[in-house]
């Protein structure tokens, strides 16, 4: 197994083993302060620490490995109904800081992310692509994340099979 798909696995695990409702973004707890803080996690995206991150915050939002082995094949959850997977996704994403706490993605650090977790590069316009994807309606932070993550996913995963 490659370490993008354990990678994705872990993801996958720490997502599925909790339920998490959206709340209202007044009431919305902060994710770093939730997951324990990560030593590794730093400006320069050379040194973004994914596995750290997915480590944390498996801490926080356990999910079942079988949920990102599915994100990892297809681009998205087996059940996308169960708000801990997102919210895991969220998570990682804010720990990397490709996502902010106000819920904005940085299209730079999501291409550095993406090659992290697929460990390949289907895509030749990845930041174009991030920018596309992060142009979201949802307003909870964890759907928001997730549909962020899906949509470049599945864009790669499309690239790859047509390569």
């Amino acid at each position: 197994m490659s370490t993008s798909q354990i990678f994705v696995t872990t993801v996958v695990v720490l997502l599925s083993l909790s339920l998490v409702q959206c709340v209202d973004e007044t009431e919305s707890k902060d994710v770093k302060a939730m997951a324990p803080e990560s030593d590794a996690r730093q400006d320069d995206m050379s040194d973004m620490d994914i596995m750290g991150a997915l480590s944390d915050c498996n801490e926080t939002f356990r999910i079942d490995m079988s949920y990102l082995l599915a994100l990892n094949e297809s681009g998205s959850f087996p059940d996308e109904t169960d708000r801990t997977p997102k919210c895991y996704v969220r998570c990682v994403l804010e720990m990397v800081d490709v996502a902010s706490a106000i819920g904005q993605f940085d299209p730079e650090r999501a291409e550095a992310a993406l090659m992290g977790i697929r460990g390949v590069r289907a895509l030749s316009n990845v930041k174009e692509v991030a920018v596309t994807c992060a142009d979201r309606q949802e307003t909870c932070k964890c759907e928001r994340s997730y549909q962020f993550i899906k949509c470049l996913m599945e864009m790669e995963i499309k690239m790859s099979e047509k390569s």
